[in-house]
């Protein structure tokens, strides 16, 4: 049985599953009777035992016998990683609209399916389970043969605040575990691989799945790492389905961690004075694999297509049996707002210009001519642009807007002006 107080869960024991097996590694206790509470998480000793133990992330849970208190947040920063984002937040508050929510909460009723390799129970004898709150039962969860159509409908109910009992029970399933604000759910292949689909919604500006796949093919031209994604029309309606990275194609779960975790920043918060260069010095210092290089190059891309959400939570390390390593990329779509929210490198200015932020390069460690030579390779991937505006069937009025938003990508200027 899952220890409760007052209908809030008071301890989550966490998991992680190796060779198909889930294992415990330690707990999180929870205390206080407020609406934020506070919690402590201490390694189990069987995993401080272990030889072959690692820690949940790069930074703030390192493998020590001694518990970490999470004040002033809810629960150790590693913890937000692996939680529902404002999408999977807005789920499960309609799901369960008598429940109040806290990380504890939402953390074991997410779901099991979440981002990463972390998983959470109520006793470390069993294994990972989803809780469910007592109150209105929108927990008997469909069986049928649902379909994208499905899930979009669903998902535009539930924007549009006319989310009915079944609509909530298919986002319940499909999505309530999945990061990020935009509307999106987790769908599986017939070969067994794992997508995300990512849905419009009715505040875009354009069809944002289809610039999206614009700008993920852009990025993969100028050699930035990316995952496999398609994009297909449902019912009149654009659907990106971008496959899961923190997969492997056996299957096997791998850490995650975002850039905000890395560098302390409040879950909560994506406005930060935190730079990329920042990112890059803290992952070195972290034992993470060098990563200045890819993240200049990453900076240059998101000035050049006008990328302005690029807050820490937007990038991303990943655990595999090498260790700690960048992710890769994701979320990469033009904004209208007008300055990044990291900045390229300290005391320079957040203004997404590929010129301006090139003048960070010695913050990266890196040559005149090596960073001259990334800057040639990003600003020659715009090249491609017009063909993936063909390739992509993005409409005239799109295209128009676009040119208007990323004047860099359309007319990218050469490394000599820098």
């Amino acid at each position: 049985m899952w220890q409760t107080s007052n209908g809030r869960l008071d301890c989550l024991i966490v998991f992680v599953t190796t060779m198909g097996v889930p294992r415990p590694i330690g707990q999180l206790s929870f205390e206080g009777g407020s609406r934020k509470r506070f919690s402590a998480f201490s390694y189990a000793k069987s995993w401080f035992d272990d030889p072959e133990h690692w820690a949940i992330a790069p930074a703030h849970l390192p493998v020590k016998k001694k518990s970490v208190d999470s004040r002033p947040f809810e629960v150790p920063l590693p913890f937000y990683d692996s939680g529902p984002d404002a999408w999977g937040k807005t789920i499960l508050n309609h799901a369960f609209p008598s429940q109040v929510f806290g990380m504890a909460e939402y953390l074991a009723a997410a779901g099991d399916n979440r981002t990463g390799e972390l998983s959470f129970g109520h006793t470390p004898a069993g294994q990972a389970e989803t809780w469910r709150p007592e109150g209105p039962a929108y927990i008997d969860l469909p069986d049928g043969p649902e379909s994208l159509d499905d899930l979009i409908a669903a998902a535009a109910a539930l924007e549009d605040g006319d989310a009915s009992r079944h609509h909530l029970q298919l986002l319940l399933k499909f999505g309530a575990d999945i990061g990020g604000a935009r509307p999106k759910a987790r769908v599986c292949k017939a070969d067994g691989s794992e997508w995300i689909a990512k849905f419009p919604t009715r505040d875009d500006i354009f069809d944002d799945p289809r610039i999206e796949a614009v700008c993920l093919s852009l990025a993969q031209k100028a050699g930035i790492e990316t995952t496999t994604h398609e994009l297909i029309e449902i019912g009149g309606k654009t659907v990106l389905l971008v496959e899961r990275f923190d997969r492997t194609h056996a299957g096997d779960r791998l850490g995650y961690s975002s850039a905000a975790t890395l560098l302390g920043q409040e879950a909560t918060g994506y406005g930060t004075n935190y730079s990329y260069a920042d990112i890059a010095i803290r992952a070195r210092t972290a034992g993470i694999q060098p990563c200045e290089t890819e993240l200049f190059r990453r900076l240059l891309f998101n000035c050049f297509i006008h990328n302005t959400d690029d807050h820490l939570r937007n990038h991303a390390f990943l655990r595999s049996k090498d260790g700690w390593a960048l992710s890769p990329v994701f979320d990469l779509v033009p904004n209208r707002d007008r300055r990044l929210v990291l900045r390229p490198g300290v005391n320079i200015d957040p203004q997404p210009d590929p010129i301006l932020a090139f003048s960070a390069w010695k913050q990266f460690k890196l040559t005149p001519d090596a960073a001259k030579q990334i800057y040639d390779e990003v600003a020659g991937a715009m090249a491609h642009l017009p063909q993936f505006l063909v390739d992509f069937a993005v409409s005239k009025k799109d295209r128009e807007l676009l040119a208007t938003i990323m004047p860099s990508g359309f007319n990218p200027k050469p490394a000599s002006a820098c």
